[in-house]
């Protein structure tokens, strides 16, 4: 097929691709993200910790900027969105690391933020307990697709 054959086809097709692709829309309140969440949507998050307190232990500000997708939850009894992400990187000098982190949406729009690190292989923990208070939409915001 020759190119101009190719983009007449690629101009064609392109129209109908986009249209299958849902806009993105970002979910206001826990309601709104438990409501996707319980409709099987896929919810995405964004966390920026320089919105972010710094509770507990934590005296130094948030620095760091992520995302996920949530792909396990739960809802306690008192109302709130438990969920938690996991993964292997490396610290600054080269060493592997473990790194959890949990996320509490409380009733209130609250959201405890919490991560631990552990040397790998020995998961011998680093440091304390990492820990910050952030808020919907103020630090953590959700996402979904709009069918």
């Amino acid at each position: 097929m020759n190119l101009k054959k190719l983009l007449v086809v690629l101009s064609l097709i392109a129209p109908t691709l986009s249209a299958h692709a849902g806009q993105t829309v970002q979910l206001s309140s826990l309601d709104d993200v438990e409501n996707a969440l319980n409709r099987g949507a896929d919810v995405s998050v964004t966390v920026d910790l320089t919105k972010c307190a710094p509770t507990g232990t934590t005296t130094s500000p948030g620095t760091t900027r992520g995302g996920l997708k949530i792909n396990a939850f739960r809802i306690t009894p008192d109302g709130t969105l438990s969920f938690a992400d996991e993964h292997a990187t490396v610290d600054s000098s080269g060493q592997p690391i473990w790194q959890f982190i949990r996320y509490r949406v409380k009733p209130d729009q609250t959201i405890a933020f919490s991560t631990d690190l552990f040397s790998l292989p020995s998961y011998s923990r680093l440091m304390p307990e990492i820990n910050y208070a952030c808020a919907v939409n103020q630090g953590v915001a959700f996402f979904t697709e709009r069918h």
